[in-house]
């Protein structure tokens, strides 16, 4: 029924979360566990195997730092995937995609109004309360999103071995949940599901590493985005998009991690891509100059 693919490095965890797939999925499955401890193949090329390798109709593919709370969770996963037009069933979402990088969620000054979860998020060295984030605020059983988080998702094999995880583009370890996302939502229905409850342990890694994978994702993707499911009006998606956008270059601007060629590079990708007129070009350039 179930391919379980699982990119692990931690025989313990692994263990544990096999453990805790078999307890709780309700439905006849496998796991495909790929020890990815000493290797140099990202995630991408780890998922891409573990896709050849499934002998099941339907994949899911989770972190193995999670617990998964929801009993039968196989057949919700099942019953959803009974629509055709579904691709790929996540836990956590967003509505609003925007051309300007970052997370699976808008920037927090914009609120909570796209996000779409259920989950139980922890962290990994416990020095934080579990804490449940639950936002659903349309009170429905599925979310059409834009991108979802990869902490855990579903497809279909078919799906999986036609559109391919970007193994080309990403090396590593980030940005591959939202470019699968935009990648398979371009022709089929992208989902987050409330019915499925997970504890994720882990606090998260959105450094310049995960930067740097997110910019080249947006770069791929941006003749369409942004994307919006949220219903916004063009003034407010203008204004989201603008703000966006200065927020992130000032950012970029004052990050010394990134050289100052990379920086002017990013700067004329958006110029490129008539993000930005000419006056803000060079209004960014000047400030780029000045703080090198």
């Amino acid at each position: 029924m179930i391919s379980v693919i699982i990119c692990s490095i931690d025989q313990n965890a692994l263990e544990l979360v096999k453990q805790n797939i078999s307890s709780t999925i309700g439905v006849e499955h496998e796991v495909i566990a790929i020890d990815n401890l000493n290797s140099d193949k990202g995630i991408c090329s780890v998922y891409n195997k573990g896709a050849t390798l499934a002998k099941y109709s339907l994949l899911c593919f989770l972190h193995e730092d999670i617990i998964i709370k929801t009993n039968d969770w196989g057949k919700t996963v099942l019953k959803v995937f009974f629509d055709e037009n579904v691709g790929l069933l996540g836990i956590a979402g967003s509505t609003y995609r925007s051309s300007v990088p970052s997370g699976w969620f808008p920037p927090y000054e914009f609120g909570t109004t796209t996000w779409r979860l259920n989950i139980i998020q922890g962290s990994r060295y416990k020095n934080k309360e579990e804490k449940h984030e639950y936002f659903n605020p349309r009170k429905e059983r599925l979310s059409k999103v834009t991108c979802i988080d990869g902490v855990w998702f579903c497809t279909t094999r078919q799906i999986a071995q036609t559109i391919k995880f970007d193994d080309h583009l990403l090396s590593g370890f980030h940005g591959y949940d939202i470019d699968y996302s935009l990648a398979v939502g371009q022709h089929y229905e992208v989902l987050v599901s409330y019915d499925i409850l997970i504890s994720h342990a882990s606090d998260g890694n959105f450094d310049d590493e995960w930067l740097r994978q997110i910019i080249k994702v947006q770069n791929k993707h941006h003749k369409i985005l942004p994307l919006n499911y949220e219903g916004y009006e063009a003034e407010e998606m203008a204004r989201i998009e603008s703000l966006s956008l200065k927020r992130f270059l000032k950012e970029m601007i004052n990050n010394k991690k990134f050289t100052s060629q990379e920086r002017k590079d990013i700067l004329k990708t958006f110029y490129n891509q008539n993000k930005i007129g000419i006056v803000g070009y060079f209004k960014f350039l000047y400030k780029l100059i000045k703080t090198r």
